[in-house]
């Protein structure tokens, strides 16, 4: 493993949220345990009054299990920053006598810079993360389970969630680590002009693998009458990582996981339609290349604003950072609509289905001192009803504005996890400002289909970083595809052998007797067969 536990003597001991509670070796920002009256909960009781803040149509819980005394709650995060920071005043506004010191981090500097804080005896109480490797490997995450499990609002989000327990690295003992923090889902957007254009008709929202497919190949049209080719498809997501969460609906993971080992026969199938979509010349090209400039003559040219391209595999803020802002609606003639990634089978696709997502997530250190108090604000933070409702009054006044003068609903605008009808039309809303009937059904429609997400690996599934790095990236499996000098098919054993010998070795290093040390003695058995089964 390259990881190193950056905590192993400043958190040892304190690894549970019983233990957190009685913790007093690590620096988190609350107060003394000692002599301050609080007493922490280990649950959520659920039991609340409803209070008005100042500014607010909404009524907010105040929960009675969070202490009066007055505490201090440090929230590290790659969060937006303003949105953030207007987040942690309105929790403040509920809870007058808990202060919340808001600290940001680039995401590429955020690794590093939390590793120093923690070395330099200045652990945060919450984090965000999404490399879970570099969480789970330093030890950087207490088990909330017991406040996740008795918290009613967790049993009304995106299904999931629970269902293919994303953040608890589906440990038999029933922890949970992380909480979702930031859903953004997968999508495929359709440029409705370029249909119209080209005569084809345009699919319904039950589309399926296939079905997408030949439209990508229907709308590439190479010797166009206007001078200019049309291509089915410009990417920014590769369609391998798409199609091996479409392709079954017991696949919780990348790489074909599901919950324990992998099978990358679907990646595969995935992969070669992708590599021959690429070969067949069904793909735009790709900013800052040649090709880009020989076919809409800017070297940084992107397929999605040519009104040449039909389908795209962007990311899902592409819409709202990008396409829906007003200089862009002003500026190009373009019809963007979203869709769910496909199903493969017409079964699945005629029915809500798992598709890909982009979750990074959250959760409370093994340091703090304020545990119960904690979830409170990283739940408001995250997936929480009156967080959400928060978001939607942030997001719906386009006088707030990030560092560069954008709104902030322009600039990172994440999908609620929670299904509580209330946020849902106060985000619709908010979203869908401007838009007409048709277009606003088309996204209840689109956000009603995707709330079965299941994450990209890194974030969820335990060694995944490791095998990636020394393994499937450290062969370029990707390019030897793509340029069709290997069939991913000729991968799969060696590579199931590999996943599933990163995987193991991770959970025994993160959770065994070394690390977490909460796995029961038949997991040890069956992680330590894995690793013999793989050598």
């Amino acid at each position: 493993m390259k990881k190193k536990k950056i905590l192993s003597l400043i958190l040892a001991g304190c690894l549970t949220v019983g233990a957190i509670a009685s913790c007093d070796s690590g620096s988190g920002s609350g107060g003394s345990l000692s002599g301050g009256g609080y007493v922490g909960t280990d649950v959520v009781t659920n039991d609340f009054d409803l209070v008005d803040v100042e500014g607010s149509s909404h009524q907010y819980k105040k929960y009675k299990d969070i202490t009066t005394e007055p505490i201090t709650l440090t929230y590290f995060h790659f969060d937006q920053d303003e949105t953030v920071q207007l987040l942690a005043k309105r929790f403040m506004e509920i809870y007058p006598n808990i202060t919340v010191n808001v600290q940001y981090e680039n995401v590429s500097t955020y690794n590093t810079t939390l590793s120093t804080l923690v070395s330099n005896g200045q652990a945060p109480d919450l984090i965000m993360h999404s490399d879970c490797d570099f969480a789970l490997s330093n030890m950087l995450l207490a088990d909330v389970s017991s406040y996740w499990n008795s918290d009613d609002e967790t049993k009304n989000l995106a299904d999931t969630i629970n269902s293919a327990g994303l953040g608890t690295y589906h440990l038999e003992g029933g922890q949970r680590y992380s909480v979702p923090v930031k859903f953004f889902p997968g999508a495929m957007f359709i440029d409705r002009n370029v249909l119209e254009t080209l005569n084809l008709k345009v699919p319904t929202q039950n589309w399926t693998w296939s079905e997408m497919i030949q439209l990508i190949k229907d709308a590439t049209v190479l010797n166009s009458p206007d001078g200019m080719a049309y291509y089915g498809l410009g990417y920014y997501n590769r369609l391998d990582s798409y199609y091996g969460i479409a392709a079954r609906q017991d696949i919780i993971g990348e790489f074909g996981f599901t919950g324990k080992t992998f099978d990358l026969s679907e990646w595969a199938v995935g992969e070669q339609e992708f590599s021959n979509l690429k070969l067949g010349g069904y793909i735009a090209p790709q900013t800052e290349t040649q090709a880009m400039e020989d076919w809409c003559g800017d070297w940084e040219g992107w397929a999605g604003n040519t009104g040449h391209a039909a389908i795209f595999s962007e990311a899902f803020w592409t819409f709202q950072n990008t396409w829906n802002t007003p200089a862009y609606k002003e500026s190009f003639n373009l019809d963007i609509v979203p869709y769910v990634i496909p199903a493969v089978s017409a079964a699945d696709a005629g029915a809500d289905h798992h598709s890909i997502a982009t979750i990074d997530y959250g959760g409370i250190t093994p340091s703090c001192k304020y545990p119960r108090e904690a979830y409170e604000l990283l739940k408001f933070m995250s997936f929480g009803v009156d967080g959400w409702y928060t978001r939607c009054e942030i997001y719906s006044d386009e006088s707030i504005v990030n560092a560069s003068g954008t709104a902030l609903k322009y600039d990172v605008m994440p999908v609620p996890t929670t299904k509580d009808s209330g946020v849902w039309d106060a985000y619709i809303a908010v979203y869908c400002a401007g838009m007409d009937d048709e277009h606003v059904q088309l996204w209840r429609d689109y956000f009603a289909s995707c709330m079965q997400p299941i994450s990209f690996g890194w974030t969820n599934i335990a060694g995944y970083w490791n095998f990636c790095d020394e393994y499937f990236n450290a062969i370029g499996i990707h390019d030897l595809v793509d340029n069709g000098t290997a069939q991913a098919a000729d991968y799969v054993e060696e590579a199931n052998r590999k996943a599933n010998y990163y995987h193991a070795q991770a959970m025994i290093d993160y959770f065994g007797p070394t690390g977490y040390n909460v796995l029961s003695e038949s997991e040890i058995a069956t992680y330590n067969q894995m690793i013999a089964d793989s050598q």
